[in-house]
């Protein structure tokens, strides 16, 4: 569920998100409903990048 806030800040649509991040869009869907979960590591890494963009546009 981790995976839907981070996209929720991003304000970026299920197909959105998947293209920016190279993900299938059923992946995403099944990580968002629960029906699998993501790698550690994909989480902290999307976490990341979505900070710094962030932090980007502050500057």
């Amino acid at each position: 569920m981790l995976i839907k806030e981070l996209r929720k800040i991003t304000g970026l649509s299920q197909a959105a998100f998947a293209k920016k991040f190279r993900i299938p869009l059923g992946t995403l869907s099944h990580w968002e409903q629960g029906v699998r979960t993501p790698p550690d590591y994909v989480i902290y890494m999307m976490s990341r990048i979505i900070y710094m963009e962030r932090e980007q546009y502050k500057k």
